[in-house]
């Protein structure tokens, strides 16, 4: 039997002409994150000797999220989301162009404040900020209905490839040619996107629904239908469940005797198993309801965490986090699909704002959660307790799916909610 027009391989996608560019130029910026990453907290701990000046930069990075992603999803809704888009890569790019000629001119050795990091890395975070909920937003434009899961299983997969790579290759560069060049290559990630975005055309889409604009609107769409509530839920869980690939990786490395080089490999091993998953993962997720889609990738991932826990050397560990990557990935897939899938155009910015939001806000609380685990208990504990939580939404999700009905259902507006 010939396969239909509306179900597209990853490598078809990516060869489309309009979300392929988008993807590759996508891939480029986000790789660029781990040259600034690295870089900056390089550079500020050898200005300090500091490391809570060094988490202050993740700090002003994500409290640009939390100021203004609500109020970027709301404008989403308002503009065209890939001129908003474009508009927020080059406020993002000014700030990382603007850091790295203040470093190659004055040199590593001689800054003496991190005033010049944090500043830029304010302005990168805004513009960060700005762009989350029409990056989300954006993709549905880009590709068919049919093939939304594997797009979105691809736009993921663009940050976790970069992460497979990104941060072996950033320290190297630091290491050999210095901060400055580090972020000067940032710099030059944004380009291909920004050059992307001016050029790509979206398809049209349909923003005629009822809507009064508003930001609370979006929690009443969110929070009043569990179709949209129980996989921002999941997401949560998603977030916790695979913070100490964040947090622990360098206490990780250190139970098994092993140095900075190894944390690399850690974060690297949890990235490359997602980006491999993510090529196939769009016919497994769309072959069955996405609250079940999400909880078997909640299961892997807590499966994969769980052996990190219990690993008791660092091939196992490596091979754990492998698998716990492809469990993230099809995880976030099937649970931002679902959402994707329920909400329309006119309100799609503004709850994807609140997507981003819960992704992204666990981490603090989960990274304090894991850290203090692991000093008070040990550092298996601080892993094992998340793999628990993941395990157990895992399974919440998994009753939730045998209770829905598998009829298809109409995507939420603003004016309607399928409490």
């Amino acid at each position: 039997m010939p396969r239909t027009e509306e179900s597209r391989s990853a490598r078809e996608l990516i060869t489309d002409r309009r979300f392929g560019p988008y993807f590759f130029g996508n891939l480029f910026s986000n790789a660029g994150n781990w040259f600034q990453n690295i870089a900056a907290g390089v550079l500020v701990f050898e200005i300090t000797g500091s490391n809570t000046k060094v988490g202050l930069i993740s700090a002003i990075q994500f409290g640009a999220i939390l100021v203004f992603t609500l109020w970027a999803g709301k404008l989403s809704d308002r503009v065209n989301r890939r001129r908003m888009l474009l508009f927020s890569q080059i406020l993002a790019w000014l700030g990382a162009a603007g850091l790295a000629i203040t470093i190659l001119v004055i040199g590593d050795d001689n800054i003496s404040n991190p005033v010049p990091v944090y500043l830029a890395t304010a302005v990168i975070g805004t513009g960060y900020a700005l762009s989350l909920p029409a990056l989300q937003a954006l993709v549905p434009a880009l590709v068919r209905p049919g093939d939304l899961k594997q797009a979105i299983a691809l736009n993921s997969v663009t940050f976790n490839l970069a992460r497979a790579f990104g941060p072996a290759v950033a320290g190297w560069v630091v290491a050999a040619f210095g901060a400055g060049v580090a972020f000067g290559v940032n710099a030059l990630s944004f380009l291909p996107l920004i050059v992307v975005l001016g050029l790509i055309r979206q398809r049209e889409v349909d923003m005629s629904g009822e809507t009064d604009g508003s930001i609370s609107e979006s929690f009443r769409v969110a929070f009043g239908d569990r179709r949209i509530l129980v996989p921002l839920i999941g997401t949560l869980a998603i977030g916790f469940g695979s913070d100490p690939v964040n947090t622990l990786t360098p206490a990780i490395a250190d139970l098994f005797g092993e140095g900075r080089g190894f944390v690399g490999l850690l974060v690297a091993a949890f990235g490359a198993g997602a980006a491999l998953a993510a090529f196939r993962l769009g016919r497994f997720v769309k072959s069955m309801a996405a609250e079940r889609a999400g909880a078997y990738g909640l299961a892997v991932l807590a499966a994969g965490m769980g052996a990190l826990a219990l690993a008791p050397n660092r091939w196992v560990a490596l091979a754990a986090l492998a698998v716990a990557g492809v469990g993230f990935i099809g995880a976030i897939t099937a649970l931002n699909s679902a959402i994707q899938n329920r909400i329309a155009e006119e309100v799609r910015g503004r709850v994807m704002a609140i997507w981003s939001v819960f992704f992204l806000g666990v981490r603090p609380i989960a990274a304090l959660v894991d850290g203090a685990i692991a000093d008070a208990v040990s550092v298996r504990a601080g892993i094992a307790v998340p793999a628990l939580v993941a395990g157990g939404m895992a399974l919440w999700l998994s009753s939730k799916a045998r209770s829905e009905s598998r009829t298809q259902h109409e995507p939420v507006s603003a004016s309607r909610t399928g409490v």
